[in-house]
């Protein structure tokens, strides 16, 4: 088997969910299997599919032009430590024929094989933000499956008022809850077989019954090794430092004393609905202030405006955020 042959013969899987829920850790879990190799967050899927997806010839000219723009993707180089010349030298041997999902799990495997693990069965991929783009990476890999964390929304709109990269505002952060996880319902309702939803809460409350879960649903044999993942984390920042800790149970509600009446009161009005089909309650009534709304028309224009920077020209997006991150400090 060649090369090629080999990199299409693997699966891809993708850990998706709102962010600060989890999927950094599930993340550095699956990695440490040894069948498994699973990348840091990238973008480039998304990012080059409206350029390059319906290319039907892959000239030399277009090749070398994808790699181009696919490290307009700072995350490749940052944290993948890969570079242009490794992944122009892997698509080489793809013949012009070749489709756009192939190219984007080469690079995948070009990770994996720097990683000394090119003979793993599965390739994974984790990032919060293909929970938008559930339908399309699907179509784009018709046999890959998805992983969605799910997180109750009063733990997550708490953890992201302790970070920099979101707003902090309640009502918005609860109605992005709502908008990334009512995404993966519908598209769970499409794919029933292909998306396995996971609470956050169990997989640090019963980690090896989850895991368990989670390994047969990929077709993998569950290891031990797992559960000490923790020894092997990479791509370790101050906001997701807690993978390099072993798991502790506690945390899983550890939020409880902290969140306000008024807050879960509001979270609950927002998105008390989409909580209640992953079993998360309150006794609380629900009410908005003024705030609030303004809050949710905040979040609304943010959510449009995530939507639409996929439309934008290829160059643009980039520089967008290029600069987003630079300036919450996420590269």
């Amino acid at each position: 088997m060649n090369t090629y042959e080999n990199i299409q013969s693997k699966n891809l899987f993708f850990i998706t969910g709102r962010g600060r829920s989890g999927t950094w850790l599930l993340q550095s879990i699956l990695d440490t299997h040894p069948d498994i190799c699973v990348t840091p967050e990238a973008l480039f899927i998304i990012h080059l599919y409206e350029k390059y997806a319906n290319t039907k010839k892959w000239t030399t000219q277009r090749k070398t032009a994808f790699v181009s723009d696919l490290f307009t993707e700072k995350k490749l180089t940052d944290w993948w430590q890969s570079t242009p010349d490794l992944i122009h030298n892997l698509l080489e041997k793809y013949p012009p024929e070749s489709q756009f999902s192939e190219l984007c799990k080469a690079v995948y495997y070009e990770y994996a094989q720097r990683n000394d693990k090119q003979n793993t069965i599965l390739l994974g991929d984790k990032n919060p933000e293909y929970s938008l783009y559930i339908r399309r990476l699907a179509q784009l890999y018709p046999k890959s499956k998805f992983i969605h964390l799910v997180r109750d929304p009063r733990a997550n709109v708490l953890s992201y008022q302790n970070v920099d990269f979101d707003v902090s505002n309640t009502a918005a952060l609860a109605h992005r809850w709502k908008k990334y996880n009512e995404q993966v319902l519908d598209g769970q309702q499409e794919m029933p077989d292909r998306i396995l939803v996971i609470h956050y809460e169990d997989l640090l409350t019963d980690t090896q019954e989850t895991l368990k879960q989670i390994c047969a649903f990929l077709g993998v044999d569950f290891m031990p090794q797992l559960l000490e993942f923790y020894k092997h984390s990479k791509n370790i920042f101050d906001w997701n430092k807690k993978i390099t800790e072993p798991i502790d149970p506690k945390k899983a509600d550890a939020w409880m004393a902290k969140v306000q009446p008024e807050d879960e009161a509001c979270i609950f009005k927002i998105a008390g609905k989409t909580a209640a089909r992953f079993g998360y309650h309150s006794v609380l009534v629900p009410k908005l202030t003024v705030k609030n709304r303004l809050g949710i028309f905040f979040s609304m224009l943010i959510f449009c405006l995530e939507k639409f920077l996929f439309k934008l020209p290829l160059k643009w997006r980039a520089a967008i955020l290029h600069i987003y991150r630079h300036r919450t400090k996420v590269l």
